[in-house]
């Protein structure tokens, strides 16, 4: 009663492979055997067979005809003694001859066989005694011309010489019959014990299919049905349904990672929703900021643009109408303050323009950057024609984006680089692209005063600027404003290395942007002005 548990909870522990593998261990011992036993049998039902035709069958009939020889020579006796001519000792001669022939081969089929071998010889001694005591006997007789030689046919010894010759020849037909129908009975068992193995074998085989069948629908179908169930119903949202796992160890073990990662999947669904609870507030948060930015961008749109106009235009006004009471210093410091205010708005003109960069919902479409370049540079014609610039334009292919931004980010580099021009030689200005994976990396080369390596990143740093700016104007937003509209394209600007003068400004814009979250609108340019 105590053993029964332990043994139970031995079997449970078992993996699901140990079990099968268990069951078909021992379906395939038992298998082997009843194989092994049915060949044996086969094996001994042929060997019965070929000993029943080939040894029993001939030796009963060697036995019949032994003692059809025998009444052959006895009627071949009486036909001599009562014709008394030798032609009539012919068939007793013959049938003599035959059965030695029929005993020797009956001899050769019984040897090993001991009782058929001791019937036999007394076949032999009855046989002979017939043949000494009564066959040679009248033909003698007969042979002498003795007249009591007749007397054959009313010898009462005589007939119950050959009697017994009859008695001993059918006691060994009966024996030899016996042993036969013996191995007939034996063969016939054998039949049936590989009739009954091959019976048991198969319906072991269907039990063992069924028994299996029926275990693997408990012991795996209907956990892992269990299990399907219980994960569709965490998949369909009830995450907090925890996963009571079944079965065999494997899908036992294979339950409780389910229910593991289930727990982990709902500490991250906590997690994320908390998140999105924080981001939503942030959210509005952000709304709120980016509305305070754009009430900021009006007014310093309008609200302090307006004021640095009229100051410029007073100042100037003054200039003007009182230049003859003004002395060089007053006429310097009105300077001061025209040229500040300009610088002023210029700077307002300049953050609008970066501020707005990516801010409205507008898609992209395929935008020819060779028009674009051409509209850039008509921009800046008169410059170009002033530096006696020489622009160098190779074929630019077509991407997805915002023509107004990359018409600014063109006119920004070509700007700089007219800006950064060097005295001592002509400007060269190049532009190419070429493709690059699923991108395109575009290139604007200069032959100017170039750029020291180790500002590579600070150039696009809003309001970093590496010259004072009395010798080169500008507000230092111009890189920084490209740097903010080739990523808004996905893409991505550097300062290239060179070993020669100049600068080198390379950038990567994809063939195609699969997703954008925000794009462009830039009505008015965006182009930093940098003089």
């Amino acid at each position: 009663m105590t053993e029964s548990p332990s043994r139970f909870a031995s079997w449970t522990s078992w993996t699901l492979r140990r079990r099968v593998g268990s069951w078909f261990i021992a379906l395939a011992i038992l298998l082997v055997l009843a194989f092994a036993a049915v060949t044996v049998a086969l094996l001994e039902f042929r060997s019965n067979g070929d000993e029943i035709i080939g040894r029993w069958e001939p030796a009963y009939a060697a036995s019949e005809a032994m003692l059809t020889d025998m009444v052959n020579q006895e009627t071949g006796l009486r036909g001599f003694v009562i014709g008394k001519e030798e032609t009539f000792l012919r068939p007793y001669n013959r049938s003599s001859a035959a059965l030695k022939a029929h005993e020797a081969r009956l001899r050769q089929l019984i040897d090993g066989h001991t009782a058929l071998l001791d019937r036999l010889a007394a076949f032999d001694r009855q046989a002979d005694r017939w043949r000494t005591g009564t066959a040679q006997k009248y033909i003698a007789e007969v042979r002498a011309g003795n007249p009591s030689a007749t007397a054959l046919t009313n010898d009462l010894a005589a007939k119950r010489a050959f009697d017994q010759v009859r008695a001993a020849a059918a006691e060994l037909t009966d024996h030899i019959g016996r042993v036969r129908d013996a191995t007939v009975d034996r063969r016939r068992s054998l039949m049936l014990f590989c009739f009954v193995a091959t019976a048991i074998a198969a319906s072991l085989t269907i039990g063992s299919n069924y028994v299996l069948w029926r275990g693997l629908q408990r012991q795996v179908l209907d956990p892992v049905d269990a299990l399907a169930e219980q994960t569709r119903e965490v998949a369909g949202g009830a995450i907090d349904r925890r996963i009571a796992p079944s079965g065999p160890p494997e899908l036992a073990g294979l339950g409780a990672d389910v229910d593991t990662m289930r727990a982990r999947i709902a500490d991250q669904l906590a997690r994320v929703e908390q998140a999105r609870l924080e981001l939503e507030q942030r959210s509005e948060e952000l709304a709120r900021s980016n509305a305070d930015l754009e009430q900021f961008a009006y007014v310093a749109s309008h609200d302090l643009s307006e004021p640095l106009r009229k100051v410029a235009n007073f100042c100037q006004l003054l200039e003007r109408q009182y230049a003859d009471q003004l002395d060089e210093k007053a006429k310097q410091y009105i300077g001061f303050a025209v040229d500040g205010a300009k610088r002023m708005q210029v700077l307002i003109a300049d953050l609008l323009a970066f501020s707005r960069v990516g801010r409205t919902t507008e898609n992209f479409e395929p935008v020819d950057t060779d028009r674009v370049l051409t509209r850039a540079l008509a921009t800046l014609d008169e410059r170009v024609t002033a530096a006696d610039a020489e622009i160098v334009r190779h074929p630019l292919p077509t991407v997805e984006g915002d023509a107004t931004l990359l018409t600014a980010l063109f006119q920004n580099l070509v700007g700089n680089a007219l800006k950064y021009r060097s005295p001592e030689r002509t400007l060269r200005i190049e532009i190419s692209a070429e493709r690059d994976g699923d991108d395109w990396l575009f290139t604007v080369t200069d032959n100017g005063i170039g750029i020291d390596p180790q500002y590579a990143e600070r150039i696009f740093a809003i309001f970093q600027r590496l010259h004072l700016r009395d010798a080169y104007g500008g507000t230092g937003i111009g890189l920084a404003l490209c740097r903010r509209i080739v990523e808004f394209h996905r893409g991505r600007i550097w300062l290239a290395e060179r070993s020669g003068p100049g600068a080198t400004f390379q950038f990567v814009i994809p063939d195609r942007v699969e997703s954008v979250d925000d794009l462009s609108d830039l009505a008015e340019t965006a182009y930093a002005h940098e003089h």
